[in-house]
C-alpha cells in the first residue's frame, strides 16, 4: 500500500472485499449480460471476457461474442449491485479516455 491506512479503515476495506467475494461467488448468472458481468467481476477484463464467451460457443446474432457488445453490457445501467460495482471501478479507470 502506498499511503497510511487507519485499523478502521482496513477493517471496513476487508468487509467491503468479503461482500464482493461473496456477491461474485453467489451470482445467478442465468442470461448472457448476467454471465458478462460475472465474468467481468472475476477477471476484471473485457478482452478476456470476450475470450471466454467465444470459447464456450456463445455467439450473438449467429457472431462471435465481440468486445464492444461486452462493454455496452458493463457500460450499461447497472440493474443489480454486482454490475454496479465492476461497473463503477471500470468507469473510473477509463475516465481519462472517455473524457479527452
Amino acid at each position: 500500500m502506498s499511503s497510511l491506512i487507519t485499523v478502521r479503515r482496513a477493517k471496513d476495506e476487508i468487509k467491503r472485499l468479503q461482500y464482493y467475494v461473496y456477491l461474485v461467488e453467489n451470482y445467478e448468472a442465468d442470461t448472457l449480460e448476467k454471465f458478462i458481468i460475472k465474468e467481468y467481476a472475476i477477471t476484471n477484463s473485457m478482452f478476456e471476457v470476450t475470450r471466454n464467451l467465444n470459447r464456450r460457443g456463445l455467439i450473438i446474432d449467429g457472431k462471435p461474442v465481440e468486445k464492444e457488445y461486452v462493454s455496452s453490457v458493463i457500460t450499461g445501467k447497472p440493474y443489480d449491485e454486482l454490475h454496479r460495482m465492476p461497473r463503477s471501478g471500470y468507469l473510473k479507470r477509463t475516465k481519462h479516455r472517455r473524457h479527452k
